[in-house]
């Protein structure tokens, strides 16, 4: 066994126990804020699975999302932040079962991620120099994009010239602690809210809606 071996398994260990953490906190967040879910009182009129279906996909589109529609560059940047972030963390949590396909994963999607981290920065400048924005800002909300670039940063300068797996891994472990604390946590948030909202809109017959119905 390799020095590097020695240096890396406490390493792993300790990005496991991260991620278990942020699992087992994030469960809880998630069941402490159902609280056993709101009683539905309405008649039955739709399919639930069909409204959370509707929800995730027309629902998201330009047509039915306001914010999209009227906002479609600042949209695009904020998915092609979001892109490299999973790609970012799927590269990390594969070094931790498979070095190869994380260097190949990491290499390949070098320019996405890259581009993603200018997409961060971007937000980042604009939420320090926009008035409106800084007024609304809570010092989480710089953090949370902070600790993002970062991780961009890393996964970016691994794939150019492999810098240490034990870097990346180590950051990584401190972003999943982070991740239940903080503006972060959106990431399962987001789906919760959204699953249940489209699966109480779909149960009244809401969703999908009349001028935007899946076929």
């Amino acid at each position: 066994m390799g020095v590097s071996s020695l240096v890396l398994d406490p390493v792993k260990v300790l990005v496991g126990l991260a991620v278990l953490w942020a699992v087992v906190a994030l469960a809880y967040q998630v069941l402490a804020a159902w609280g056993g879910g709101r009683a539905d009182y309405s008649r039955r009129a739709g399919s639930a699975a069909r409204g959370v279906a509707f929800s995730f996909t027309v629902a998201m589109t330009p047509r039915h999302k306001e914010s999209v529609r009227r906002h479609p560059a600042k949209f695009a940047i904020g998915v092609v932040m979001h892109v490299g972030v999973i790609l970012s963390l799927l590269g990390v949590l594969l070094l931790l079962v498979w070095p190869a396909a994380a260097h190949k994963v990491l290499s390949l999607s070098r320019p996405v991620i890259a581009l993603s981290l200018v997409a961060g920065l971007y937000l980042l400048v604009r939420r320090a120099v926009s008035k409106d924005l800084r007024a609304m800002s809570a010092p989480d909300d710089y953090m949370a994009i902070l600790a993002t670039c970062v991780l961009l940063a890393l996964a970016s300068v691994y794939s150019s010239y492999s810098v240490g797996a034990v870097v990346c891994m180590i950051y990584a472990a401190l972003l999943f602690v982070y991740l239940p604390l903080g503006k972060l946590r959106h990431a399962v948030f987001c789906f919760v809210a959204r699953g249940d909202l489209g699966r109480r809109l779909g149960r009244r017959g809401t969703y999908p809606s009349a001028t935007g119905r899946m076929v």
